[in-house]
């Protein structure tokens, strides 16, 4: 069991995960099967009555969905509830029990509430396309990790989920229960025989080895450029670059304060000077991913000020290449990164995801260690960061010629 254990929180968090690698034959499997898994079961035959199990227990809240952790995909039922502390109530056991069901309470899953899961899911990766600065930074992801599994959306497309039946789900339910890595996350305020309970329902496998983190690379012999036309009034201009850092690397600290100092921040180079003082853009940032070792330009640009903005894009990251970052904006980069992770302790969620995802990486690090190491980091060590990335991909979703 992965446990957070705080008395700062009145909730108590209770996630069940189920793992395995990502693939393009199981994506669309995983994008469907938690709602259909909530939508009824033996005991809860609607939403309604699981509505109301919950509303009994003091206001209490299930979540499911399915997310992309590197090369993972990671299927998770949560239950949030009030702490045991706070009432005489068996509300851990009840919640337990509730969560228990919408997990295994299922001999087969509900037919007659397919369908409808599977329209909404359809609707809902359609209306995904209407959504023009996700669908442009999908289409940039889908062109760079052509052919690298990389690429794969989470949430399936709907040539993923269209051929799925109720038969190929149902069997799919099955065989994930069976062979799945499951972790067990708790959050709050538990103790041995609160944990001991957990057991009782949920027991943690881990037979599968495996590994969030994506090693394959690529040489880049040509840089792909792609545009494509919507009915849309300012150009989505998206920059998909190798930067070839991963978690656990030496250099990762030293990666992400490049990222901020370039893009992650309000006074990043790219805000500053793009879109404050030359005013090119409606919106820039940048991100930085440590599964795989790329970094992302984003941005909305006036159609007519593309070239130009692109322009001085490349202008921002060849002066980090050149010169190291000024100490102020060093530090200034330093305490944004801290600031943080420091607020992330306020927040259960991002607490408990944050344990989470160094549990993944095998890698557990305290608050004041991941602070240290990013006091450590210096301007040199940015810029031998910013000279290693290579420019792999340009995607432009533009306004239409009329």
């Amino acid at each position: 069991m992965i446990i957070d254990k705080s008395n700062k929180f009145k909730t108590t968090i209770i996630s069940v995960r189920f793992k395995e690698k990502i693939t393009k034959e199981n994506v669309g499997l995983r994008a469907l099967l938690p709602n259909l898994m909530s939508a009824s079961t033996n005991v809860y035959k609607t939403r309604q009555a699981l509505s109301e199990a919950l509303e009994d227990l003091y206001g209490a809240s299930i979540n499911v969905r399915t997310t992309k952790t590197g090369l993972i995909s990671i299927m998770e039922f949560s239950i949030y509830f009030i702490n045991q502390s706070f009432t005489e109530e068996p509300v851990f056991e009840e919640a337990l029990e509730i969560l228990h069901e919408v997990v295994y309470g299922h001999k087969n899953l509900p037919k007659k509430e397919f369908e409808l899961e599977k329209r909404l899911l359809l609707e809902k990766i359609a209306s995904f396309d209407n959504d023009k600065t996700s669908f442009a930074l999908s289409n940039l992801f889908e062109t760079m990790f052509e052919n690298e599994q990389y690429g794969i959306r989470t949430s399936g497309k709907i040539e993923d989920v269209k051929p799925i039946t109720y038969d190929i789900l149902n069997r799919y339910y099955k065989e994930m229960l069976k062979t799945n890595d499951i972790d067990v996350v708790i959050s709050g305020q538990v103790d041995e025989s609160l944990l001991k309970l957990v057991s009782k329902y949920f027991i943690p496998r881990n037979n599968l080895a495996l590994n969030p983190i994506d090693y394959e690379d690529k040489q880049i012999e040509m840089i792909k450029n792609k545009v494509d036309y919507d009915t849309i009034s300012q150009s989505k201009v998206n920059i998909g670059y190798r930067l070839p850092i991963r978690y656990k690397e030496t250099l990762l600290p030293a990666a992400t304060l490049f990222n901020t100092a370039l893009g992650g921040a309000v006074h990043s180079r790219l805000f500053v000077n793009v879109r404050e003082k030359h005013s090119l853009c409606y919106y820039i940032g940048s991100r930085f991913d440590a599964f795989k070792g790329f970094m992302y330009i984003y941005s909305g640009i006036d159609k007519s000020r593309v070239d130009l903005a692109l322009k001085v894009i490349d202008e921002q990251i060849e002066d980090l290449q050149n010169q190291p970052l000024s100490e102020t904006e060093l530090n200034l980069s330093k305490e944004s990164i801290i600031n943080a992770l420091i607020e992330n302790q306020d927040s259960q969620s991002a607490s408990l995801a944050n344990l989470y995802l160094q549990t993944l990486l095998n890698n557990p690090l305290t608050l004041a260690e991941q602070i240290d190491k990013i006091r450590a980091v210096t301007s040199k060590e940015v810029q031998a960061i910013a000279k290693t990335i290579k420019k792999d991909t340009l995607y432009i979703l533009a306004p239409e010629v009329k």
